[in-house]
């Protein structure tokens, strides 16, 4: 298929100003621990970038959804064509899933994780708060090597809360948390990732943004 063709199926690939690569985001409104969160003071959710600015264009919030409706259609189909269109276009061999939304299902977590053992010359990166979901989804599935799952904190401030069967297979992610391994250098380089590339190392356990 064209990348037309892949687009008019599935929507297009996003590409967040400060990432080196593309994306692929879905609707924060879809956030199923997300949603929760944000309901609570000083929850990372509470003051989250993708229901804000840019986001809430009406082009934007469009591609979302159609790349959502693309996801809950049929997991295992919209896998294969996102592969397809992430080999197409993406040349920097690195990919991030979801810098708005997170995972949906257990398939959806499959497909991505069936993407990256398509394209293992790609190195992937994908955060979440689904932290039920993947532990269940790890009792049966193996991780892709090249998919690194950082786990999000919920609490701005504090240590992503990651349960004991994730930490051998999973790192982490903060905001505004002083143990981290790494603070993101993007502050003091423009909002951007230039030539770091610490959220798709498996080797760097913590790494903590600033809050936005």
């Amino acid at each position: 298929m064209t990348i037309k063709a892949l687009e008019d199926r599935i929507g297009s690939l996003s590409k967040p100003s400060k990432m080196p690569c593309h994306g692929y985001s879905l609707p924060a409104y879809a956030c199923k621990r997300g949603s929760l969160l944000r309901q609570i003071d000083n929850s990372v959710c509470s003051g989250c970038y993708a229901l804000k600015n840019r986001y809430l264009f009406d082009n934007v919030q469009k591609a979302l959804y159609k790349r959502l409706d693309a996801v809950l259609s049929n997991e295992t189909e919209w896998g294969d064509l996102v592969t397809q269109l992430i080999s197409k276009k993406e040349k920097s061999g690195y990919f991030r899933w979801h810098d708005s939304g997170d995972i949906q299902s257990l398939d959806h977590l499959s497909a991505i994780n069936n993407v990256a053992l398509s394209l293992p010359d790609i190195k992937f990166w994908l955060p979440t708060r689904e932290t039920k979901l993947l532990s269940q989804w790890l009792k049966s599935q193996t991780l892709a090597d090249n998919l690194n799952i950082r786990i999000s904190a919920s609490m701005v401030g504090q240590k992503p809360s990651n349960p004991i069967q994730l930490r051998t297979k999973t790192t982490q992610s903060s905001v505004g948390f002083d143990g981290a391994s790494l603070n993101c250098p993007a502050l003091h380089q423009g909002n951007s990732c230039q030539d770091c590339r610490a959220c798709w190392d498996k080797s760097v356990l913590t790494v903590n943004y600033q809050l936005h």
